[in-house]
């Protein structure tokens, strides 16, 4: 696959390219630690739903980032402090839809499904657990602080903005089951953990091929959803485990 920019050696020689089983696109893999990040390129523009900043609620990208920082990270302006990082990747912000999180990105998650009639979908998830958190639950707000699972969705289809926000819940209700499947509790009460406090999604369709109205879990984009980022996260989350030592708490440094 060629981007619609040649790559910079910036970037290009510190990534590793795998093959996604998605028709024109390639992920992007830089191992560097606490400062390792992702890539999913496409050469097309892709219909996006980003919950984080770089790239917020609708827009149109080829290339959809997730970050990793140190767990003291901390800017006063995390935008131009993403912008002025991506500068330094040789990567056009204004083409370019990111997330952040100290979770280990090492750790990513991926699973693929493709629908009869050749729709495919792509999720990964980061899973980071040292800040668990259940909604709805009372607790003092003066003691919540980051900590992040991170989901990307590609999707082959065309959706409506309905079937976008659709897929927006399903995927946490998925990501919910997960957990829920890992036995993942809160350190006090016990209760399960319905995710972390900073948790973001960003899905992208190439709005090509099939059209879809909805993605709620009884339709079969849903249920593509569904499947994908439940296993994403499921794998993410106890590769998160194992690499705490099975503690439900995590070790300096992972979100």
């Amino acid at each position: 696959m060629t981007p619609e920019q040649p790559a910079s050696p910036r970037y290009a020689d510190e990534l590793v390219y795998s093959d996604v089983p998605l028709a024109g696109f390639r992920f992007g893999f830089a191992s560097r630690g606490y400062e390792s990040y992702f890539l999913i390129e496409s050469e097309r523009p892709l219909r996006t739903l980003n919950s984080s900043m770089w790239g917020e609620g609708f827009g149109e990208f080829r290339r959809l980032m997730n970050r990793q920082v140190p767990k003291q990270y901390a800017s006063d302006d995390p935008l131009a402090e993403m912008n002025a990082f991506m500068g330094e990747k040789g990567l056009d912000p204004q083409n370019t839809a990111a997330l952040l999180t100290a979770a280990s990105l090492a750790d990513v998650g991926h699973e693929h499904l493709r629908l009869p009639g050749g729709t495919d979908v792509c999720a990964w998830v980061t899973a980071g657990l040292s800040n668990k958190a259940r909604a709805g639950k009372v607790c003092d707000v003066s003691s919540l602080f980051p900590g992040t699972i991170n989901t990307v969705l590609a999707i082959e289809g065309r959706l409506t903005d309905a079937a976008f926000v659709n897929a927006v819940i399903t995927a946490t209700e998925a990501k919910t089951a997960a957990l829920q499947d890992l036995n993942i509790v809160l350190e006090e009460g016990g209760q399960t953990a319905t995710g972390t406090t900073t948790d973001a999604i960003l899905i992208a369709a190439t709005q090509q091929g099939e059209a879809y109205r909805y993605a709620g879990t009884a339709t079969r984009l849903g249920y593509a959803v569904g499947r994908t980022v439940y296993e994403a996260t499921k794998r993410s989350a106890a590769q998160c485990l194992k690499r705490m030592g099975g503690s439900g708490m995590s070790p300096p440094g992972f979100g």
